[in-house]
């Protein structure tokens, strides 16, 4: 079936959207601001991606006014975005309220928002839907237009509804005496939270209404990680490059959750970029029916690998 991209000029409260879809499944990204993709559903079926329109997750950040002249709160909004690691206190929240430069393609779109003020990054996502499957890729960029040096990994970042269940692979290797893997863990977070199972095989993250947040990275080999709510498993894959440099005590994949959402985070390695250079990233989305209610291992034997 072939890939229909239409703009609209209201998706729920976030204003101007692209619409596309194959008919298996289908997308909504924000042009009015950000961008964010802010829906991801099955046709007719419920939006995978939790969604802020009240603010309830606004973050205030010391110093935002000061550094961009935009007040002193970042929006979230929801669904899906681009960010830079390693993550700042500042130039992370860059306040994307701007509208967005959006190129219709044939099976999606090139979102564009202004380079950003003060950081001098230009920021862009292009998104692809398979016409036949129920597949997404989506491409990001981050380029240095500001004449300086900057070290920097383009982070894509997914917020999805809470109440599901995420599932990731234990990266093992056979390399007799030494360590196969690494686990980073941020202060904030409980190595015994009973949201987290550690099996041998992969780690559980059950988000719910907990309000303590928690946040584990590693290097996941594999490159993927699969989440399953309301009868439909969004699977995430990205490249994993064993011997690149990443962020984070050199974590390639990062999972997030408090109250409110999980995200499911991928990254690419750190690049030095002079001015005009670039750094790419790109992840691939997989949307399955699956109404049965799975287990953690049986949902990595059906749709890992």
């Amino acid at each position: 079936m072939p890939v229909t991209v239409t703009k609209a000029e209201q998706y729920e409260t976030f204003g101007a959207c692209v619409h596309v879809t194959n008919g298996l499944i289908e997308l909504y990204a924000t042009t009015g601001l950000g961008p964010r993709i802010i829906h991801l559903s099955l046709c007719g079926g419920e939006n995978l991606f939790w969604t802020d329109p009240e603010g309830a997750a606004d973050i205030h950040v010391p110093g935002l006014d000061l550094a961009f002249g935009k007040g002193d709160t970042y929006h979230l909004l929801g669904g899906h975005r681009l960010w830079g690691s390693p993550e700042h206190t500042v130039n992370s929240y860059y306040p994307d309220d701007e509208t967005v430069e959006t190129a219709i393609t044939a099976n999606g779109c090139i979102l564009t928002p202004p380079a950003q003020k003060g950081t001098r990054l230009q920021f862009t996502m292009e998104v692809r839907m398979d016409p036949e499957r129920a597949r997404v890729s989506v491409r990001h960029r981050i380029q240095n237009v500001g004449g300086g040096v900057v070290t920097i990994a383009p982070w894509a970042i997914t917020q999805l509804a809470t109440g599901g269940v995420e599932v990731f692979p234990q990266s093992k290797q056979e390399i007799a005496l030494l360590p196969d893997r690494v686990f980073v863990v941020w202060p904030y977070t409980d190595m015994g939270d009973r949201r987290l199972t550690w099996s041998d095989e992969f780690v559980a993250l059950r988000p719910d209404k907990t309000p303590r947040p928690l946040k584990v990275g590693t290097h996941n080999r594999p490159g993927y990680a699969l989440y399953h709510n309301k009868g439909v498993v969004f699977k995430k894959m990205w490249n994993s490059l064993p011997s690149a440099e990443y962020p984070d005590y050199g974590c390639n994949f990062e999972t997030y959750t408090n109250k409110h959402f999980i995200e499911i985070e991928s990254l690419a390695p750190l690049s030095t970029l002079m001015d005009g250079q670039s750094a790419t990233h790109e992840e691939e989305w997989f949307v399955y029916p699956e109404p049965e209610n799975l287990d953690e291992a049986a949902l990595l034997q059906k749709y890992g690998g």
